[in-house]
């Protein structure tokens, strides 16, 4: 009796939990999201720089992904989230728009994603951020077209997962695509294709 008054009450208080998070039974924590590569169904690409890469993927930055991609490809949410934030006023014109040096790190046009876990995914270099602060978007939406704005040397997409900070760019945290063969984390030279094709 005990048992099912307690199973009832936790149903209870998870019904009554409006924020959409799917939660782990076995912690009583957010489940842990899954994440697929920001690329539209089929979309390939190869990327350009891995995890602990010496160029610039080190230190607060070690678990970050440069995906090489025409300018102008569409870039897609790796999970469901809310938008907390967009930059997208580095335009044609501005010296930080066709790439620069380490003066324009602070000048790239971004998308950041709030997911359910508590972590963050991070869209960086975009040509144009189209997602709007606020909104909850699922899996697969277009956030914007990439670029090579801020401090860049070639058009691609930077993608990492983050924990929470005050900022808007925080310390990477290990990221896993669910569309990528093996451990799901892809080297530097590997060519990929996106399975992120929801329905």
């Amino acid at each position: 009796m005990r048992l099912a008054l307690l199973a009832a009450l936790a149903l209870a208080c998870n019904a009554g939990d409006e924020s959409g998070a799917t939660m782990d039974g076995s912690t009583g924590e957010p489940a842990p999201e899954t994440f697929w590569l920001p690329l539209a169904c089929d979309a390939t690409t190869r990327v350009g720089q891995g995890n602990d890469n010496p160029f610039s993927h080190h230190d607060e930055l070690r678990y970050a992904f440069d995906l090489l991609l025409a300018r102008g490809s569409p870039v897609h949410a790796m999970a469901d989230g809310i938008v907390t934030h967009v930059k997208n006023d580095v335009r044609p014109g501005d010296p930080c728009r066709d790439g620069g040096d380490e003066r324009c790190r602070d000048h790239a046009n971004l998308v950041v994603l709030l997911h359910d876990d508590g972590t963050s995914t991070l869209y960086k270099h975009l040509d144009d951020a189209l997602a709007t602060v606020g909104n909850r978007l699922a899996r697969g939406a277009l956030l914007g077209r990439s670029g090579t704005t801020g401090w860049s040397t070639t058009p691609h997409l930077h993608v990492m997962r983050m924990d929470p900070c005050a900022a808007i760019e925080c310390p990477s945290i290990a990221l896993a695509f669910v569309d990528v063969p093996g451990d799901g984390v892809p080297v530097t030279g590997q060519d990929l294709k996106s399975m992120n094709c929801p329905e």
